[in-house]
């Protein structure tokens, strides 16, 4: 079902390439390259066109690059960091960025849609076609074949309206993989986005009514990109054989962490438990017994028992491509402090392998302060003469004596249980009824060790 609005729609049509997973099959780190320079390309007429955005530049790199892995039926790319310049693994990626931007005829293509009015324009046989016509029109069916095809479909998003070829940067690229086409004729894509955290990948979408291809049809979505998206078009792909990336023995050992967590704060000494699922992304299979076994490891730092306990068990064998939720067993510190709950997946006596899940600081207050019963005789104070005053204070639970200093106006003035001299001030005031005594009220606290701070109940006639 989808909901629009306020109504409920039923699916008309769905279909998604077989066997694709966007936080199993996507790469399982982001598109965030610190100090990158943009791709400056030399396009004819447009001159000299800087391509990217400096801290996400290699989008359709990416895109292009899981569907290379995925149509040669081999293991995702088991990378959790993002590679770093040299490498074979960010060559390729650069490699397939200029892939992705069809060099001319594609850049071309994002900047015709760039200074395209959303709607159509014009009259009869001099009508002008807008980005919501081309998208619905021309590039959904390409999509939709692609996917009904069992093959993945990647989409330039074109997000800016403007003649300004400098801002070619600000569109981006995602990759198609399932629809849904409701009975309203409202499509949703689900997307493989490099911009989103793997652990979201799954809930990427786009939406948009394609019942009136000739008006602005706004694109709702989540992709995680700044502002809009106008209109998407299907890129021209062709397959790259990226075997070489692949290790030339089998995959070691890998893990990605799907979620879970423990909460803060906790209590001191508290005993509890927290679950946290991860998935093998390698090519073995986590064993529970022989000499070598898999176990999930403390970490931050490694090996600590601050929680109780440094492994946990596996619950059984874990085959690659499947998910494992581990139920650690959680001890909390009797000390107040903050600790840091983080685990990894290790191999006894072999390595330590893959993500780590989030290191939390976990905040342990210290225990609640116990409180107090303050009184004070007499109870009825008098104005403007001295009185000899004594304040009791007991445990607001047992009702126990307690023993505190008296403070009065932010001066110590004695013990509780010792009679000192108090003076209530007053002033003359001026009501309808006349002239008046009105009481200037002290204030008073007992303090006691352990305890919190008490108020002495000042009361006048």
């Amino acid at each position: 079902m989808s909901v629009v609005g306020n109504e409920r729609h039923v699916m008309a049509q769905h279909n998604a390439v077989p066997g694709f997973r966007a936080s199993v099959n996507g790469l399982h780190f982001t598109n965030a390259w610190p100090s990158e320079p943009d791709i400056i390309i030399d396009v004819s007429p447009l001159g000299k066109v800087p391509i990217g955005d400096a801290s996400n530049g290699l989008c359709g790199g990416m895109v292009y690059t899981v569907i290379d892995v995925f149509s040669a039926a081999l293991p995702p790319i088991p990378d959790t960091t993002n590679p770093a310049q040299g490498t074979p693994l960010f060559n390729y990626l650069v490699s397939r960025l200029f892939a992705s931007f069809d060099i001319p005829g594609g850049v071309l293509k994002y900047y015709d849609w760039m200074n395209t009015p959303d709607h159509d324009t014009g009259m009869w046989m001099f009508v002008r076609r807008g980005v919501a016509w081309h998208t619905i029109m021309e590039e959904w069916p390409r999509v939709k074949a692609d996917i009904d095809a069992g093959v993945l479909s990647p989409l330039g998003l074109v997000t800016v309206y403007t003649t300004d070829p400098s801002m070619m940067g600000h569109n981006h690229q995602v990759l198609a993989y399932a629809y849904d086409v409701d009975d309203s004729n409202v499509l949703t894509l689900h997307l493989y986005d490099p911009n989103t955290s793997p652990t979201g990948a799954d809930d990427v979408r786009l939406s948009l009514d394609l019942s009136n291809p000739t008006h602005t049809s706004p694109i709702t979505h989540n992709v995680n990109i700044s502002g809009s998206i106008r209109g998407f078009f299907r890129t021209t792909y062709a397959f790259s054989n990226p075997a070489a990336l692949e290790p030339t023995t089998p995959l070691p050992s890998n893990a990605f962490f799907v979620g879970g967590g423990i909460a803060s704060p906790q209590p001191p000494g508290a005993v509890t438990s927290a679950q946290l699922t991860f998935e093998n992304i390698g090519g073995t299979t986590w064993t529970s017994g022989g000499a070598n076994p898999f176990r999930l490891g403390a970490q931050s730092p490694q090996d600590n028992t601050t929680w109780g306990t440094n492994r946990v068990e596996l619950p059984n064998d874990v085959a690659p491509g499947e998910q494992v939720t581990f139920t650690v067993p959680v001890t909390v510190p009797s000390t107040p402090g903050t600790y840091h709950f983080a685990w990894r997946m290790v191999q006894e006596l072999v390595t330590w392998f893959g993500d780590t899940s989030p290191d939390t600081p976990v905040v342990v207050p210290a225990p609640p302060q116990p409180s107090m019963t303050v009184s004070v005789t007499p109870a009825i104070l008098p104005t403007r003469r001295a009185v000899m005053v004594t304040v009791h204070a007991v445990d607001a639970v047992s009702a126990a004596t307690l023993s505190g200093t008296v403070t009065v106006n932010g001066i110590q003035v004695g013990h509780t249980d010792a009679p000192f001299s108090l003076t209530v001030p007053a002033h003359r005031v001026n009501t309808p009824d006349g002239w008046e005594w009105d009481a200037v009220l002290p204030t008073g606290t007992v303090s006691v060790p352990g305890y919190v701070s008490g108020t002495i109940p000042f009361d006048t006639a």
